[in-house]
Protein backbone atom coordinates (compact mmCIF):
# COMPACT_ATOMS: atom_id res chain seq x y z
CA UNK A 1 0.00 0.00 0.00
CA UNK A 2 2.78 2.47 0.85
CA UNK A 3 4.65 1.86 -2.41
CA UNK A 4 1.55 2.78 -4.38
CA UNK A 5 0.99 5.97 -2.39
CA UNK A 6 4.62 6.97 -2.88
CA UNK A 7 4.42 6.33 -6.62
CA UNK A 8 1.29 8.42 -6.94
CA UNK A 9 2.86 11.24 -4.95
CA UNK A 10 6.01 11.12 -7.11
CA UNK A 11 3.82 11.38 -10.21
CA UNK A 12 1.53 14.04 -8.81
CA UNK A 13 4.11 16.50 -7.45
CA UNK A 14 6.02 17.16 -10.72
CA UNK A 15 2.75 17.26 -12.67
CA UNK A 16 1.29 19.82 -10.28
CA UNK A 17 4.50 21.87 -10.44
CA UNK A 18 4.42 21.85 -14.24
CA UNK A 19 0.80 22.99 -14.23
CA UNK A 20 1.40 25.72 -11.66
CA UNK A 21 4.44 27.09 -13.48
CA UNK A 22 2.72 26.82 -16.83
CA UNK A 23 -0.42 28.66 -15.72
CA UNK A 24 1.67 31.45 -14.22
CA UNK A 25 3.62 31.86 -17.48
CA UNK A 26 0.51 31.74 -19.69
CA UNK A 27 -1.25 34.30 -17.53
CA UNK A 28 1.75 36.62 -17.87
CA UNK A 29 1.61 36.26 -21.67
CA UNK A 30 4.61 33.97 -22.19
CA UNK A 31 3.04 30.87 -23.69
CA UNK A 32 6.19 29.60 -25.42
CA UNK A 33 8.18 29.89 -22.19
CA UNK A 34 5.91 27.27 -20.58
CA UNK A 35 7.64 24.45 -22.44
CA UNK A 36 11.11 25.61 -21.43
CA UNK A 37 10.25 26.16 -17.76
CA UNK A 38 8.39 22.91 -17.04
CA UNK A 39 10.19 20.65 -19.47
CA UNK A 40 12.81 19.43 -17.03
CA UNK A 41 10.08 17.86 -14.86
CA UNK A 42 8.65 15.74 -17.68
CA UNK A 43 11.00 12.73 -17.25
CA UNK A 44 10.31 12.43 -13.52
CA UNK A 45 6.57 12.79 -14.07
CA UNK A 46 6.57 10.30 -16.95
CA UNK A 47 8.70 7.63 -15.29
CA UNK A 48 6.60 7.66 -12.14
CA UNK A 49 3.38 7.40 -14.14
CA UNK A 50 4.75 4.43 -16.05
CA UNK A 51 5.72 2.89 -12.72
CA UNK A 52 2.11 3.10 -11.60
CA UNK A 53 1.12 1.16 -14.70
CA UNK A 54 3.94 -1.38 -14.71
CA UNK A 55 3.98 -2.47 -11.05
CA UNK A 56 0.44 -3.90 -11.00
CA UNK A 57 1.18 -5.72 -14.25
CA UNK A 58 4.37 -7.14 -12.75
CA UNK A 59 2.50 -8.27 -9.64
CA UNK A 60 -0.25 -9.83 -11.76
CA UNK A 61 2.28 -11.75 -13.85
CA UNK A 62 4.18 -12.91 -10.78
CA UNK A 63 0.96 -14.14 -9.16
CA UNK A 64 0.76 -16.67 -11.99
CA UNK A 65 4.40 -17.71 -11.67
CA UNK A 66 5.54 -20.71 -9.67
CA UNK A 67 7.49 -18.67 -7.11
CA UNK A 68 7.27 -18.34 -3.37
CA UNK A 69 5.43 -15.34 -1.92
CA UNK A 70 8.67 -14.04 -0.46
CA UNK A 71 10.42 -14.13 -3.83
CA UNK A 72 7.48 -12.46 -5.62
CA UNK A 73 7.43 -9.71 -2.99
CA UNK A 74 11.15 -9.12 -3.44
CA UNK A 75 10.78 -8.88 -7.22
CA UNK A 76 7.95 -6.35 -6.92
CA UNK A 77 9.98 -4.35 -4.37
CA UNK A 78 12.93 -4.40 -6.75
CA UNK A 79 10.67 -3.17 -9.53
CA UNK A 80 9.37 -0.38 -7.28
CA UNK A 81 12.91 0.66 -6.37
CA UNK A 82 13.78 1.29 -9.96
Amino acid sequence: MMWGAGDRLCALAPGAAMIARGVARVNSGHQQLVYAVGGFLKPVHGMSLYGILVLPLLAWLLARADLSERRRTRIVALGAAG
